[in-house]
């Protein structure tokens, strides 16, 4: 199933509450906190092996990982004491927040980081986000503009199926994604030109862009031709 957004014409109307613009969506987070695990090459959700540690501030512990193979191959070589995380992709695994780190990513010592900022507008305080804080989901809504439905077999022999939706604000466009048994009828149903209003659908990326994806447990969907 492919529905392209050739020579599709409309209008998007003004957001309404609890909707958001889809340029507010954090696309990059810098926390702070300590490594206190190292694991991997292990399969991600995608089944690609990949590196991942744990991180803690406080009382709160949160999961970071390579966003694809080989993106951050010094994830396990960190000095220990005091961290900081610059730019990593903020994204959401069953159900828990977790960052993923990229060619784009920064790791250094707190005091570092401290230095480097000290002159520029914004403080290293003022940059950083409290693990326990991290934004997991969004409210957006905007016109239909493709709908892709894909399958194929994973790198671990397992089977994967798709369903893409491109989604446009009138300023920004969002890539909406379902995975298997997330993909419903009414996702399948859904055409280019319709207005789709999601609540609560879950924050994510994909190849260092934003993503949104379908939780069928609570992720709202209202469409509207």
């Amino acid at each position: 199933m492919n529905y392209s957004r050739k020579s599709l014409h409309c209008e998007k109307s003004p957001l309404l509450f609890p909707s958001e613009p889809l340029s507010k969506i954090p696309v990059r987070v810098s926390v702070q906190g300590k490594f206190t695990g190292a694991w991997g090459p292990l399969p991600n959700h995608f089944g690609e092996p990949v590196l991942g540690a744990m991180l803690v501030a406080g009382g709160a512990q949160i999961t970071v990982e390579e966003s694809e193979p080989g993106s951050y191959p010094l994830l396990h070589d960190q000095p220990t004491g005091e961290l900081v995380i610059l730019d990593a992709l903020p994204g959401v695994w069953r159900g828990a927040p977790r960052l993923y780190v990229d060619s784009r990513t920064r790791i250094m010592p707190v005091a570092q980081a401290a230095k480097e900022f000290e002159q520029t507008p914004l403080s290293l305080s003022e940059r950083t986000t409290r693990i326990g804080l991290l934004r997991t989901r969004a409210n957006v809504e905007g016109v239909i503009l493709s709908v892709r439905k894909r399958s194929g077999i994973r790198l671990d022999a397992k089977p994967w199926t798709m369903l893409n939706v491109h989604l446009w604000d009138g300023h920004s466009i969002v890539e909406v994604a379902s995975f298997g048994s997330s993909i419903t009828g009414q996702m399948e149903a859904l055409r280019p030109g319709q207005t789709l209003k999601l609540l609560a659908a879950e924050m994510g990326w994909r190849a260092g862009l934003p993503q949104l994806r379908i939780d069928s447990r609570k992720t709202r969907l209202q469409v509207k031709d």
